[in-house]
């Protein structure tokens, strides 16, 4: 009997060892969950806190680019893209007016001497249209450029190669000694590029999407393209980089990103890259641009 009594209290308190087990993991799911989700909650405020902060930080450096005078006096936007140009390019702009400007451009550097100097003939406008014409023809490979090193050197000396010397240092001394318009000259010929109206253009010379898609695909990702923009300029790269992505944009828009090149991990790269450089007037739009990118593209 006793025996019994005993069996029974060790049931019962076996029973109830068990129910309190279960009882204080059901408990302790509970508190874990409930941690889980104050931790989320948290970190999506502090994500919105930050994503504030960075706005903020950029409108700052907008400021302050004004503020050390990076704003281009309207004399020298006049000289370089014509005397009726009160702002480098507008959004709002035709076709007609777009190529106004390209067309200054070019007169422009025809009275700065650089054909002459770097010992090449005829004008700026006829070496850029020889230059589009054997870039085009030849372009770099970007599929399979590290399977040996043939191709790796070969996208390596791209420019050289094809442009030859005279016409490379003709680029370089543009870029090093136009550098307080080239931002603008970079926006303006990628509106040239990318307009689109059954209206015929009075200037030849303007790239097919193709070609500008397989030049984006070697800037962005591949080793020759990427050491190039490296030896660049600061600005130089940023922008490259920037107009890139924008046209890799248009060619998945148009299912012609035959590659099959990501463009998520480029359009982060760029948004911090651009975000932390000081010394670009239209930064506030291409950040704007690359946040409108991000969420296009379910970036978070």
């Amino acid at each position: 009997m006793a025996k019994q009594r005993i069996t029974g209290i060790s049931i019962t308190v076996i029973v109830l060892g068990v129910i309190v087990y279960l009882l204080y993991s059901l408990i302790m799911g509970w508190h874990d969950d409930s941690i889980e989700a104050a931790k989320d909650q948290e970190k999506k405020v502090w994500q919105e806190q930050a994503e504030a902060l960075k706005r903020k930080v950029t409108d700052l450096q907008g400021e302050i680019t004004q503020l050390k005078g990076q704003s281009i006096p309207r004399e020298r936007l006049e000289e370089a893209f014509g005397e009726a140009t009160s702002s480098p390019v507008s959004d709002s702009m035709t076709i007609e007016q777009i190529e106004e400007q390209i067309a200054a451009f070019f007169a422009y550097l025809d009275q700065m001497g650089y054909v002459k100097r770097n010992n090449l003939t005829g004008s700026t406008y006829n070496q850029y249209e020889f230059s589009v014409t054997e870039l085009t023809a030849k372009p770099p490979i970007v599929s399979g450029e590290t399977q040996n090193l043939y191709n790796l050197f070969y996208n390596m000396a791209h420019f050289y190669r094809v442009l030859g010397k005279e016409r490379l240092h003709l680029v370089k001394d543009i870029l090093k000694n136009e550098s307080e318009i080239i931002e603008s000259a970079m926006k303006t010929f990628y509106l040239w590029y990318t307009f689109e109206d059954i209206a015929e253009e009075a200037i030849r010379g303007k790239p097919l999407l193709k070609t500008m898609y397989d030049y984006a695909c070697f800037f962005l990702n591949t080793l020759g393209g990427r050491s190039y923009l490296l030896r660049r300029d600061s600005k130089i790269r940023i922008l490259t980089t920037y107009y890139c992505v924008l046209i890799l944009d248009k060619a998945n828009d148009r299912k012609l990103n035959s590659n099959g090149i990501d463009i998520r991990p480029h359009i982060k790269s760029a948004y911090k890259e651009m975000a932390s450089y000081m010394g670009l007037i239209n930064q506030r739009e291409y950040l704007r641009k690359l946040e409108d990118l991000k969420t296009k593209y379910k970036i978070f």
